[in-house]
């Protein structure tokens, strides 16, 4: 009876791995959020751009930098972070949460917060918050108070306020509403593979006043996944209007966005390839841009981009 009661509790634990990653949890999100963001880690790692990307960073160096930041605060922000999930409401940081779940060592953690000489605790419920300042590193003159507590040992919030991360323990601890009662009814957010989801309701108040973000205004809703999925990368991009009109009218705008890219063959082969993958549909107040390639030919593009980009920054400061 006891062999059987362990080998029922080791599958019980086994199965229960892969809930400490994976996709967005919406229990874990503020019913009165109008945006999240999920990047899930653990999916990233399994992939074969994420492998690619990681193996890149290896060889420019940047591995041994994300070691040392490991050797410091106990953690690796690749390997020991499982997923993050950002929430808020409209550009108001202050309301913005995030939590982090992963593999840390809490007390070494507190240990490197309680050197800043700002740093308090301040008891809500059965949580310690703790609070520090801040200072920019590109300009020192600022300084800004954050928060953050430890829910358990695996799961971290923090916000730029301290309102803000009382109210996602509520939403934790199930005094507060949350997500699950559909707040986010964005397919994306149960995308099979995505290694990262986005969604956001009231577009409008998201992006602000930015001439740049015209379009997104007339915008009602947003999903976006990007995944791996039977060895294909892939990126799923959803648009809810505001009226058929302003669907047919993004629409238009992506059209012409894709046939430029198209016709860039010579000076950027790579982003022409990728702009022929791009498949456009508008139907009613929907607008539905779907990508699909090889992870190796997406990573090249990437690798293309990254080197273009640098190479105009050097211009710049010549």
């Amino acid at each position: 009876m006891r062999k059987l009661m362990m080998v029922l509790m080791v599958g019980v634990l086994l199965a229960a791995i892969p809930a400490l990653g994976g996709p967005l949890v919406k229990s874990r999100v503020s019913g009165s959020a109008n945006w999240v963001a999920h990047v899930d880690n653990e999916q990233f790692n399994s992939t074969l751009i994420g492998q690619l990307i990681r193996e890149d960073l290896k060889n420019q160096g940047v591995e041994e930098e994300l070691t040392n930041f490991a050797t410091v605060f106990s953690f690796h922000p690749l390997d020991d972070v499982r997923n993050v999930t950002i929430y808020g409401s409209g550009q108001d940081r202050q309301k913005a949460v995030v939590l982090i779940e992963g593999k840390f060592n809490k007390e070494r953690l507190l240990a490197l917060l309680r050197l800043n000489p700002s740093y308090q605790e301040i008891e809500y419920g059965e949580i310690v918050v703790h609070s520090w300042v801040d200072k920019k590193k590109d300009d020192p003159d600022t300084s800004e108070t954050k928060y953050g507590c430890f829910y358990d040992d695996e799961l971290v919030v923090m916000g730029a306020s301290l309102e803000a991360v009382k109210h996602a323990i509520d939403v934790l601890n199930g005094s507060a509403e949350n997500a699950v009662s559909g707040v986010f009814s964005q397919a994306a957010l149960d995308a099979e593979g995505a290694f990262f989801q986005v969604a956001a309701n009231n577009v409008g108040e998201v992006v602000g006043e930015e001439p740049e973000a015209a379009v997104l205004r007339q915008t009602s809703e947003l999903g976006l996944a990007i995944g791996e999925i039977e060895g294909n990368f892939y990126v799923d991009l959803e648009l809810k209007t505001k009226s058929e009109e302003a669907a047919q009218a993004i629409s238009k705008i992506a059209e012409g966005i894709i046939a430029l890219a198209a016709l860039a063959g010579e000076e950027q082969p790579g982003l022409a390839e990728m702009a022929k993958k791009v498949k456009l549909s508008c139907e009613r107040n929907m607008v539905r841009v779907h990508f699909e390639s090889d992870p190796e030919k997406v990573f090249s593009f990437l690798k293309e981009q990254w080197k273009i980009k640098q190479e105009k920054a050097a211009q710049k400061q010549s």
